[in-house]
């Protein structure tokens, strides 16, 4: 199975209606298995631990649950409306797919449909005494479900669409994302060196963002034709036709151009997958938005840049330790990609604050020493930090900050 279906297939697996459609068939079919089960339990049994109440119980099931769903998911939506209001609009993905709003959902959902079609079935006698037994315990079995998604969903709820919530799932993404770039820093390829590119290049299709690369796909393809293909982007990036996806030392004719374009994903957005400066420029949107004369909340800001120095420290880290080991992970040799460019990870979260920030000197007192956190770091952080750290302290003072605030900035950032 190639890595752009896997991906594809994982994308899937994030959307809200797999999750109902597999448990609104479990309830099916545990409505069936009362009818074929039924004939095989003894009659004395039956009758002795059967109950009258499942028509009862089965009744209250079916009309709280619609109602309980139809709750959730307006509860569900108006979360989305206030991370993409208080936060910004990108960090409503997460909120989307989240795993545990998706399996209340289908909790919900299932359980009504369960009670559904039992009840139909009830009212057309089609279970004997022994059905009638198994739809019990099959009924206080999805009623035992029903309560442990409720108290949970309750418990879930107070944490729902907070920003401090919102800005630590930011951060999981993004740790996340790291974690798979430094298993495979370049792909999984070969580093490319600065200016390495083939003779012949394959243009971006159409217009939009690259959300995946198929490192396996273009493999096949270079050995097929023989030679070494250089990809000029990575996920997150922005192509448009007339922009190179990748460039070959050998010709290619059509086919080998629409089959190596067609390895590269390119979508409307960018997404969190594979992609960590996109997760860097999301708390950066949330400071900015935060900083804005109509939100006014600078507590925002600083939790901002924490999560952000935290959360580049763990990069650095985990390189050096990489770097240390040696262990960099070569699975197509006949690819080469380029590494990610650091500098840029920390303007996509700082720059932002350092713009719109500069009038505000305890926002410009943190941020310089964040970035003195940063210069502390190895690889190409601590050169971007002490650029930023210039680079806001010209904006602070073509901002008409004080002198004597200005004066107490550029000793925080001068010590």
């Amino acid at each position: 199975m190639s890595e752009k279906l896997i991906y594809l297939l994982q994308r899937m697996l994030r959307k809200t209606w797999w999750r109902c459609a597999l448990l609104s068939l479990v309830a099916v079919l545990a409505v069936v298995l009362s009818t074929v089960l039924g004939p095989y339990i003894p009659r004395e049994l039956a009758l002795r631990l059967g109950s009258d109440s499942i028509d009862g119980l089965l009744n209250i099931l079916a009309s709280s649950m619609l109602t309980v769903a139809i709750f959730s998911a307006s509860t569900m939506v108006a979360s989305f409306g206030a991370v993409a209001n208080s936060a910004t609009p990108r960090a409503a993905q997460l909120l989307i797919e989240d795993s545990t709003i998706q399996n209340t959902l289908a909790a919900f959902i299932g359980a009504f449909l369960y009670s559904v079609i039992a009840l139909v079935g009830l009212h057309a006698h089609v279970y004997g005494d022994g059905g009638r037994l198994i739809l019990f315990g099959f009924t206080l079995a999805i009623l035992l479900l029903v309560v442990i998604v409720l108290l949970r969903w309750i418990d879930y709820l107070s944490v729902l669409g907070r920003l401090g919530e919102t800005i630590r799932r930011v951060e999981d993404a993004t740790v996340r994302a790291m974690d798979q770039r430094l298993a495979k820093p370049f792909l999984g390829g070969r580093r490319q060196t600065r200016g390495e590119r083939g003779s012949h290049e394959v243009m971006a299709p159409t217009t939009g963002f690259v959300q995946h690369v198929s490192m396996d796909l273009l493999q096949a393809r270079a050995e097929r034709l023989g030679t070494t293909l250089h990809l000029h982007v990575l996920p997150g990036a922005f192509v448009e036709p007339s922009l190179p996806l990748v460039s070959s030392d050998s010709p290619l004719d059509e086919v080998a151009c629409k089959a190596i374009a067609d390895a590269l994903l390119i979508g409307s957005g960018r997404t969190f997958d594979h992609d960590p400066r996109f997760g860097l420029i999301v708390m950066g949107e949330i400071a900015a938005r935060s900083l804005s004369a109509a939100i006014n909340d600078p507590g925002t800001t600083f939790d901002v840049m924490a999560t952000a120095v935290k959360v580049l420290g763990h990069w650095s880290r985990a390189r050096s330790e990489r770097d240390a080991k040696g262990d960099v992970l070569v699975e197509f040799d006949r690819v080469t990609a380029p590494p990610i460019r650091e500098a840029g990870m920390v303007e996509d979260v700082f720059a932002p604050i350092a713009r719109y920030g500069a009038t505000a000197v305890e926002i410009g007192i943190t941020l310089q020493q964040a970035l003195r956190s940063l210069q502390r770091l190895e690889g190409d952080i601590p050169a971007a930090a002490s650029e930023l750290s210039r680079y806001a302290l010209r904006r602070a003072a073509h901002a008409g900050l004080a002198e004597v605030d200005l004066a107490q900035l550029t000793g925080v950032a001068q010590r």
